[in-house]
C-alpha cells in the first residue's frame, strides 16, 4: 500500500473511531492525513469508499489456525480461543465503529460477524471430529461452539468497554481457566 493511502486510511480510523461516520467528514480526513481532499476522493471516491478500504485490510487465514491443532482438546480450544481473541484485537477499531453507529453500517456489521461465524463453523467441524474420537458429548457442536465464542468474545467486548474495571484476570489465565472450565463441561464421561 502506498504511504499516502496508508496515512488516509490511518487517519479516517482514527476521526471515525472518535466521532462517528456521520461527524466525520473527507475534509477533515484530508487534513489529518496531510492531503487533499481531492486525493481521498481519486483514491477511495468517497467515504464509504473509506470505510471499504478499511474492512478489506482484515483477512485471517481462519484455516491455518485449524491446522495448527494437534489432537488435545485443551490445548487445541487454548489455541483456537487465543487466535480468535488475537484477531478481535486487531479488528477493534472496525468493531468500536460498527459499535457506534450499527444502524447506519450494515456492511461494517457483516464484516465484523463473518470472521466469528466462519470461526464457529470451522470450531463445530473440530468438535465433531472431537466427538468421533469420543473425546467429547456429541450432538450439542454447534451449542458448544457458540458457548466457546460468547466467551472469548464476551471477553473482548468486556475489556473493550471496560478495561480491567470488573475482570481483572490477564489474558493469558482468563484463556485457561476459560478452556479448562469449558473443556470440563464438554467431555465425555
Amino acid at each position: 500500500m502506498r504511504p499516502t493511502n496508508r496515512r488516509i486510511l490511518d487517519a479516517a480510523m482514527q476521526l471515525l473511531v472518535k466521532k462517528g461516520y456521520r461527524a466525520t467528514t473527507t475534509k477533515e480526513i484530508a487534513e489529518k492525513a496531510n492531503v487533499s481532499e481531492a486525493t481521498i476522493f481519486r483514491n477511495f471516491k468517497n467515504k464509504q469508499g473509506l470505510v471499504e478500504a478499511l474492512l478489506s485490510q482484515h483477512s485471517a487465514n481462519r484455516n491455518r489456525i485449524f491446522e495448527q491443532t494437534e489432537g488435545d482438546l485443551y490445548k487445541d480450544l487454548l489455541h483456537i480461543g487465543t487466535c480468535l481473541l488475537e484477531e478481535l484485537e486487531q479488528r477493534k477499531d472496525i468493531i468500536k465503529i460498527s459499535f457506534r453507529e450499527p444502524a447506519m453500517f450494515q456492511d461494517v456489521i457483516n464484516h465484523v460477524t463473518e470472521y466469528p461465524q466462519s470461526m464457529k463453523q470451522l470450531l463445530v467441524d473440530y468438535l465433531t471430529s472431537m466427538g468421533e474420537k469420543g473425546a467429547i458429548q456429541t450432538g450439542d457442536e454447534s451449542e458448544h461452539a457458540d458457548v466457546f465464542i460468547s466467551m472469548i468474545f464476551g471477553y473482548f467486548v468486556h475489556r473493550l468497554h471496560l478495561g480491567d474495571r470488573v475482570i481483572t484476570m490477564p489474558q493469558e489465565k482468563m484463556l485457561e481457566h476459560s478452556t479448562a472450565v469449558f473443556v470440563k463441561g464438554i467431555t465425555a464421561r
